[in-house]
């Protein structure tokens, strides 16, 4: 079959052949597209709309990294839009291979950058997980909707304080040199933790202050791992915000992005979440947020169209800082290896973000980790739903960053950084850290 077919072209008969062959995971057509939609949809009409978009011209797939590992058609972006215009039209019913083929996607949206026909991926792969949630059996619905990743998500990674707690709870172990067996004890949630604490040493970064009410309000969202796993990262934002001249205001009422239903399917639940955050930093008099996180930022997005809140990832908010707001920075003689995130790269366009920012602090060598653009297998809960292939995709990185020898390794995403710590004894920090260490050094 001739993929590069023009799209009008194929027969609605054709597609429904094609789709009834995807179970045996072959190269699919296409029906018309219909490009504008006016009006809210049902979400089987929802995803066919967006999935007609899509020409099948098989440009996205050797992006894609779940592809890349199987080679399977149905682990491919074209495969999965395939199979869900299937399932939206009645034609496919889900079975637990369906499932997997769709629910092992990463939603690192490569496919999407290089689309030449603007296919929402991220849209459709969200709203196919919403649609598989609706099925009976729990193995036509995600994974991540199992009443075990269930409770995991809301009863502790979604909770600041108990995640806290638990992080404490680990750190200690780590002190008492029993942090291998804790891992080992505690099977795949175990594996997806860090070796070592994520972030600089303290002493690294203590010393950058400022009097903070000079230029404004900001106010900060640190997230469910804010004062957790990422409590370093947390930190170096205040002491940089405060350095630049602003007050930094952190809400005690917000609460988790929403990613991890978002993705998970339960759209509902991500939007509960979102409002919840709106109303907690309009509550506080803030319009303009710092997000600790690209993925979290990509999440809340949102809110700056339904909300009228600005919101900006502090690697971003930093880049659009006027000179004048920047104080003179003394060379740090760092190697730095930086980790671009699909949450930068892909959903927020900001591939060069974190570089641009460095290179602002003189004597850093930054050294970009090979195969930057693939993502490296966490993706929020799927590090611990789909371990192996997490590892896989992660294993390359962790060649590359040994190959390089850097002296830290910087990340804009949290997930990312614990995933890739998770993997070897790598010393992981925000791009914002390696800014308040340069201002420490500064004010001596």
């Amino acid at each position: 079959m001739d993929l590069t077919t023009p799209r009008a072209e194929f027969s609605q008969p054709a597609a429904r052949t094609a789709l009834t062959i995807a179970t045996h995971h072959c190269n699919l057509p296409n029906m018309p597209s219909q490009a504008s939609h006016p009006a809210p949809l049902p979400l089987d009409e929802a995803i066919r709309a967006d999935a007609l978009d899509c020409v099948m011209c098989g440009i996205c797939v050797p992006h894609c990294p779940t592809f890349a590992l199987s080679q399977n058609e149905a682990d491919g972006p074209r495969g999965r839009i395939s199979l869900l215009l299937g399932i939206s039209d009645g034609a496919l019913p889900v079975d637990e291979s369906v499932r997997d083929h769709l629910d092992a996607c990463l939603t690192c949206r490569a496919c999407e950058s290089v689309c030449p026909s603007g296919v929402a991926y991220g849209r459709l792969i969200d709203a196919g997980r919403a649609r598989l949630a609706r099925e009976d059996g729990a193995a036509q619905r995600p994974r991540a909707l199992a009443r075990h990743w269930r409770w995991l998500r809301d009863l502790l990674l979604t909770r600041r304080h108990r995640l806290g707690i638990a992080w404490g709870v680990y750190r200690a172990t780590r002190l008492l040199g029993a942090d291998r067996l804790a891992r080992r004890l505690t099977g795949v949630i175990g594996h997806s933790l860090p070796r070592r604490p994520l972030g600089l040493p303290r002493s690294q970064t203590t010393g950058a202050s400022g009097s903070g009410s000079q230029r404004g309000k900001i106010g900060l969202f640190v997230g469910c791992t804010g004062e957790a796993m990422n409590a370093p990262a947390a930190r170096a934002t205040r002491e940089v915000l405060a350095a630049m001249g602003y007050q930094v205001i952190t809400p005690s009422a917000q609460t988790c992005c929403g990613a991890m239903h978002a993705h998970g399917g339960d759209p509902e639940g991500a939007r509960v979440r979102r409002e919840r955050n709106a109303a907690a930093f309009r509550e506080a008099g803030l319009d303009e947020v710092v997000v600790i996180g690209t993925a979290c930022r990509s999440e809340l997005a949102e809110l700056e169209t339904a909300q009228g809140l600005r919101v900006r990832e502090i690697t971003e908010w930093l880049l659009e800082r006027e000179p004048a707001e920047w104080p003179s920075i003394p060379a740090l003689d760092w190697r730095v290896a930086i980790h671009t995130p699909c949450s930068q790269r892909n959903h927020l366009g900001q591939s060069d973000a974190t570089r641009q920012l460095l290179e602002r602090i003189p004597g850093l060598e930054l050294l970009d980790i090979a195969d930057n653009q693939r993502c490296c297998g966490a993706a929020g809960m799927q590090v611990m739903l789909y371990p192996q292939q997490a590892g896989r995709l992660r294993a390359p990185k962790l060649q590359s960053i040994e190959s390089l020898q850097p002296d830290v390794v910087v990340s804009a995403n949290v997930g990312c950084a614990t995933h890739l710590a998770a993997g070897a004894e790598l010393t992981m920090a925000q791009p914002v850290e390696v800014v308040a260490a340069a201002l420490t050094r500064w004010r001596g």
